[in-house]
């Protein structure tokens, strides 16, 4: 009789627990259900006529309230933000504050505790929004009531309208009805999420109407969504522990907090039998029966025989649980990873456990209740990642297309919303220069926030960081030696904090501090989320300010006529974007096959302002210049064709400056102290900078050759008529000359014949002149026009003559006398520069240049020589080295010009009492066919 007894309570046994674990398993299943839940509520409300309907749910193990679900027009938004439950009301975004006041809130326009960037971003000015709490309302007990909504109201507290800006705001109250609140025993209203809705017209009002039924409905609604959620997991598992072994109750709490206040847990759940005010009289103890069999990994139970416990052992182990009537107590750890958990169960009267139904229950505790647990915090897991990759990736998409100007603020901002964290400051960084930009961005709400525009002082946590070299994640802040002396984070009572470089191709272009004003760890998912955004946004600036060289370059293209100064703002853009140390723009000398240094800049060294030249034999720009390919050294020291100009140089990249036909204009050079400093994306942004150079420096050669052609047309439109008026005034000139050599004495004849003489050799050359000026370029003997230049000229016996300009040289495009003219000039040059005497030397040779053949003349003297400040002013049309009697600074100008409009070239070397040579580069006449 007593063993079928016996029989029959197992039985019974094992059945209450078969139907525990369907229900266990049945309130798991409407997790998967909350998406669905959540979506038909959002068109539900659409449906009463609003625009948009977005939800938010409150994270109790996080502290935050986080947008989960949207439709309408605001699903662009709906899931953007995280938001920490502030306590302090200046600190709090709108969905913060309407959990913690639970009021509903009608706003039309701007609002203090709007997210600033969200409400620009998405031109929220426009909106007309209601912001309502989702509400579930407990009794005394803590139970959860059903209909409580049938009978409550909504109670106007706010202003109706605000007339002085014809804004809507409004503030309602929920009001229970008095049957809900007996005299000490008041229910509580728990605050799960929010909804936000609304209409996209500020023109719209939200009518009282309208409200009520939208208030409602959400009312409706919050139960279906609380039971999609861990806490009815939790609540089911309690219930059914106290149904299998016919306990008086059963309380659950899960996520322990050690740093909290005593026996705290993030979830608190109890079964029918039991109410919070117990929970308040009797918390779980730091070292109680639940911490011991946590610690011990088993259950624990009182009274427990097998340790000589008496039936009154509760009263001694825990006095607080006696006096409330608890006799005996059960109690199951619960480790879900590394979560931990306690399963009490209680009962009111003596109770003795067996053994062998606690070890039944705590098979339902580790296989089925943990499991559940496990599975439902990896749903909501797997539900949060899915919507921080969708809001990363949208994020990193983004970035490439937000203006200069905004991208920084756009960053800080998304960083803080996916996030959830408090305050997040990025500081710009010019690695090159050293230096930050100022102020910093910053996202969030400050206590004090002019005081971030003296942040970046000294050697203060942005450079400390830098320092260090890496990404720091701090969850005490007191415990990281670089923020002891933060201003910043004292002032804003910071408690835990990441700091992150943003870095890209090794250069630093950034650091981001992530800030929030409570403990927060920072798991290494979290982790990975944070480096994906760093890297994206280090990307996005690096490519903002590719962006911005280009521009600027083009700019200057554009406006600027100075060569040096065009060149100079490429180098100093190309050490930038390549983090290099030093850089330069060297020109090829075609005449001297050496390339000429034309630009510099350099980062904390010391540069030469001489111009220097080296040959295109020489060094590995010199090698870039031969072969017209680039070059990229990662270690310079272990390359035979490295020539030094720095110290301690390492790494070098080098880049030809071709134009479209693949001819050399120069080359285009950065160098670093690091090895490998530089990589494949550098050389391509490094050629296309030379590609920005060989634009700009043929756009200036085009300018200054238009220029010169319209000054050539314009002196030759002068010249005709003076010429012309010329030799009518002279030849009366000498028809007067004449008379008076015919008619005058012997003094007047003599004067009259050196007049007449003067006058025949000025008619010549006006003659000669008409023939320049309606001369057109055609083919010429360089040799000719060599002996016809000395023949006009008279060259002191002093002057010694070496002759050397073969009559086999190919033939040159230019006009005969323009071509007389430009020799007559040089030569007369040398002659003048050599009053006490010696040698003029005219060597003309044919040489190819790149892909091109040229006829090359020399024309060099021994003479005093030229400064070197004063070499690239004597092709100003105003300088002359001469007296104004012998000179008006107009030859050399007019001499260059015209020899650069043939398509050739004119330079000067030249060395102060040794002489002065200057090189003439002329294309050679290929006849069209």
């Amino acid at each position: 009789m007593v063993g079928a007894r016996r029989k029959s309570q197992l039985k019974a046994f094992e059945t209450s627990i078969l139907e525990a674990l369907d229900q266990v398993e049945r309130a798991t299943s409407k997790l998967f259900k909350l998406e669905d839940i959540l979506e038909a509520v959002c068109q539900n409300i659409l449906a009463l006529g609003f625009d948009f309907a977005n939800i938010s749910l409150i994270s109790l193990e996080k502290n935050i309230i986080e947008g989960v679900h949207g439709s309408g027009t605001g699903v662009v938004w709906a899931n953007l933000a995280k938001h920490y439950l502030e306590p302090d009301p200046e600190l709090r975004d709108i969905q913060a504050d309407i959990v913690q006041t639970q009021q509903t809130e009608i706003i039309s326009g701007w609002d203090k505790r709007f997210d600033r960037w969200i409400y620009q971003e998405y031109g929220h000015e426009r909106l007309v929004r209601v912001f309502t709490p989702i509400v579930l309302v407990q009794d005394y007990n803590g139970r959860v009531l059903k209909n409580w909504f049938e009978r409550c109201k909504w109670q106007k507290i706010g202003p109706q309208f605000d007339e002085s800006t014809e804004r809507q705001h409004e503030v309602y109250q929920l009001r229970l009805p008095p049957d809900l609140q007996p005299e000490g025993r008041n229910p509580e209203v728990i605050v799960i999420g929010t909804v936000e809705a609304g209409y996209s017209s500020p023109e719209r009002r939200i009518e009282e109407q309208i409200l009520s039924r939208l208030l409602q409905y959400i009312a409706r609604q919050s139960l279906d969504i609380w039971q999609a959620q861990l806490p009815r997991v939790l609540e089911t598992i309690a219930e059914k522990a106290k149904q299998i072994l016919d306990a008086d109750a059963a309380t659950l709490h899960f996520l322990y907090e050690p740093n909290a206040e005593p026996g705290r847990y993030t979830y608190e759940v109890f079964s029918r039998g039991i109410g919070k005010q117990f929970l308040k009289a009797c918390p779980p103890r730091h070292n109680g029966l639940g911490r011991q069999a946590i610690l011990e990994r088993k259950y624990k139970f009182i009274p427990d025989l097998s340790q000589g416990h008496d039936k009154l052992e509760m009263a001694k182990l825990n006095p607080q649980a006696f006096s409330a009537g608890i006799k005996a107590m059960a109690a199951f750890p619960l480790q879900v990873e590394n979560k931990e958990g306690i399963l009490y169960v209680v009962f009111r009267r003596t109770y003795i456990l067996s053994t062998r139904k606690l070890r039944l229950v705590e098979l339902f505790v580790r296989r089925w209740a943990i499991d559940a647990i496990w599975h439902t915090i990896r749903i909501e897991q797997m539900r949060d990642e899915a919507r921080q990759l969708a809001a990363l990736y949208s994020v990193t998409q983004s970035l490439g297309r937000i203006p200069e100007n905004n991208l920084l603020h756009r960053v800080a901002w998304n960083t803080l919303n996916v996030l959830g964290a408090d305050v997040v400051n990025i500081y710009e960084y010019i690695q090159t220069e050293r230096q930050f930009t100022t102020p910093p961005k910053t996202a969030g709400r400050l206590r004090q926030e002019q005081k971030m525009h003296d942040e970046i002082i000294g050697q203060n946590v942005p450079f400390l960081l830098i320092q260090r070299g890496e990404n720091v994640y701090v969850p005490q802040l007191e415990k990281e030696p670089i923020f002891q002396n933060s201003a910043f984070t004292h002032r804003e009572k910071i408690h835990s904090v990441a700091g992150v470089l943003l870095e890209v191709d090794k250069d630093i272009v950034g650091v981001m501090f992530i800030n929030y004003r409570r403990p927060h760890s920072f798991s290494e998912d979290e982790k990975k989320m944070i480096e994906t955004l760093a890297s994206s946004a280090a990307i996005a600036i690096k490519n903002q300010r590719w962006l911005a060289t280009l521009n600027d370059i083009d700019r200057k293209i554009i406006t600027t006529l100075d060569q040096k100064e065009l060149l100079k703002l490429i180098v100093q853009r190309a050490v930038q974007i390549c983090g290099a140390d030093v850089g330069n723009i060297r020109l090829l000398d075609p005449s001297q096959q050496e390339l000429v240094t034309k630009a510099k800049y350099a980062v904390n060294l010391t540069i030469d302002p001489i111009e220097r030249r080296n040959s295109i034999d020489e060094g590995i720009t010199g090698w870039v210049a031969r072969n017209r390919r680039s070059a990229l050294v990662n270690n310079v020291q272990t390359d035979s064709r490295y020539q030094a100009y720095f110290a301690n140089i390492h790494s070098e990249l080098c880049v030809p400056l071709l134009d479209k036909d693949k001819h050399l204009l120069g080359v285009l050079n950065v160098e670093s102290q690091y090895i490998s400093a530089f990589n494949q994306r550098h050389q391509r942004m490094l050629e296309a900078l030379a590609d920005q150079a060989v634009i700009g420096i043929q756009n200036l050669e085009n300018k200054r050759q238009l220029v010169n052609m319209e000054t050539m047309v314009t002196l030759g439109d002068l010249a005709g008529p003076l010429v012309h008026r010329m030799n009518n005034d002279v030849g009366a000139i000498r028809v007067w000359a004449q008379d008076i050599l015919d008619e005058g004495d012997e003094n007047s004849k003599s004067k009259a014949q050196r007049i007449v003489s003067r006058a025949d050799r000025v008619l010549q050359g006006a003659d000669r002149m008409k023939i320049w000026i309606q001369e057109r370029p055609h083919a010429i003997d360089v040799s000719e026009i060599v002996v016809n230049a000395l023949a006009r000229m008279s060259i002191p016996a002093n002057i010694t003559q070496n002759i050397e300009v073969p009559t086999d040289l190919p033939k040159v495009l230019g006009g005969e006398q323009q071509l007389i003219y430009v020799f007559d000039n040089l030569i007369q040059n040398a002659v003048e520069a050599m009053p006490q005497g010696g040698r003029v030397s005219i060597i003309g040779t044919n040489v190819q240049r790149e892909i091109q053949c040229w006829v090359e003349v020399r024309i060099c003297d021994t003479g005093v020589g030229i400064a070197v400040e004063n070499l690239e002013k004597i092709f100003q049309p105003d300088y002359t080295t001469k007296t104004a009697r012998r000179g008006m600074g107009f030859g050399l100008w007019w001499t260059k010009l015209y020899v650069e409009r043939l398509g050739g070239y004119l330079n000067v070397n030249s060395v102060l009492t040794q002489g002065t040579n200057f090189t003439m580069l002329l294309p050679i006449y290929k006849p069209e066919t």
